[in-house]
This record gives structure tokens, C-alpha cells and sequence, in this order.
């Protein structure tokens, strides 16, 4: 039955991941303020990260405007958040930052795990490729963070994940700011 259920999840994970590809638009935007956004998103990701003693916060900071797809974006800056989840040791904290740069907004999802090892580097924006999670050991599908970098490049932005100075990952979504900002 779960297995059943892995491979549901992942059809319909491809099913949605080719959708986004053929997409060369966005289509219609809105406005779409990020602080609120980040803030709602974490507080649904403090059950799940309670649930292995894992702290969720969101860094103080100023409001940023995008134009964009709000549904999208929800969905890119919450795969950021379960990525950190997994990957964060019990007793770690998730760190949410939205910083607003000249002509961007900047969202960084940090967490204080393992890191990613040299030979991922390169790879974990590839689809299918997935590293192992430290606490259980199991493998996802591989296709969050493709959503990410398809989500991010449809709003004329990008996502980068690399090691922190210190220990951890952070992950930074960056989006162009709305012109009316």
C-alpha cells in the first residue's frame, strides 16, 4: 500500500512538473506580498517540524512585492521549507529570511543539517535526483526542487541551494521585485 502510494505521488508529481515546463509564462500576475505569504507558510510547517523537534522561524524584515502567481510561488517557497524539515537534525531550527535587494526579493530557507555533500552539488536541481534523509534514511521523488528552479524561472528568477558558511544548507529563491515597488 505505501509503495502503491510513492508511486501515485510521483506520477502526479511528473504530471505537474511537465505541465510547468510547457508553460513559457506565467500568463496573469498579481501582486503578491511575500512577508505574509512566508509568515502563513511556516506556521503550517510548525507541526511538522514539532513533530521531530524542529524550530520554524521567520526572521524579522520589511515586506517585498513580486508580480507572480501566487499559487505557484506558495508552492516553491513550502517545498523549500519541507526540504529544510527533512534535512534538519532533532532540536534544529529552520530560518526564514526575506531580504529585499536592488531589484530583488530575496526568500532563504535555512537549516542547520548535514549540508550537502560535494558530489551533490551540481545535482539536486536535476530530476529524480534526491539525497537520502538523515533521520530516516528514505529518498523523496526527486522532482521538489525541479518545481522550484520551473517556478522560479517562470517568474523571471532563479534558485541557487548551497552550504552555509557556519553548517547547514540555505536555499534562496530570488524574484524580481513588482515594478510598482
Amino acid at each position: 500500500m505505501r509503495e502503491t502510494q510513492r508511486i501515485q505521488e510521483l506520477v502526479d508529481h511528473m504530471m505537474e512538473l511537465t505541465a510547468l515546463e510547457s508553460r513559457h509564462s506565467l500568463g496573469e500576475t498579481e501582486a503578491v506580498a511575500l512577508r505574509p505569504l512566508i509568515d502563513e507558510l511556516a506556521a503550517s510547517a510548525q507541526a511538522a517540524g514539532a513533530a521531530r523537534g524542529v524550530k520554524v522561524e521567520v526572521l524579522p524584515g520589511d515586506d517585498v512585492v513580486v508580480d507572480g502567481d501566487v499559487f505557484l510561488l506558495r508552492r516553491a517557497i513550502a517545498n523549500l521549507i519541507d526540504n529544510a524539515l527533512d534535512f534538519s537534525p532533532p532540536g534544529g531550527t529552520v530560518s526564514i529570511a526575506l531580504a529585499r535587494q536592488r531589484r530583488s526579493a530575496d526568500v532563504s530557507v535555512r537549516d542547520r543539517g548535514p549540508g550537502i555533500p560535494d558530489y551533490a552539488e551540481t545535482k539536486v536541481f536535476e530530476k529524480f535526483y534526491s539525497l537520502a534523509r538523515p533521520h530516516s534514511r528514505k529518498k523523496s521523488t526527486g522532482l521538489g526542487l525541479s518545481f522550484v528552479k520551473e517556478i522560479a524561472e517562470l517568474h523571471r528568477g532563479r534558485v541557487t541551494l548551497g552550504n552555509a558558511v557556519d553548517g547547514g544548507a540555505v536555499a534562496k529563491l530570488s524574484l524580481p521585485v513588482a515594478a510598482s515597488s
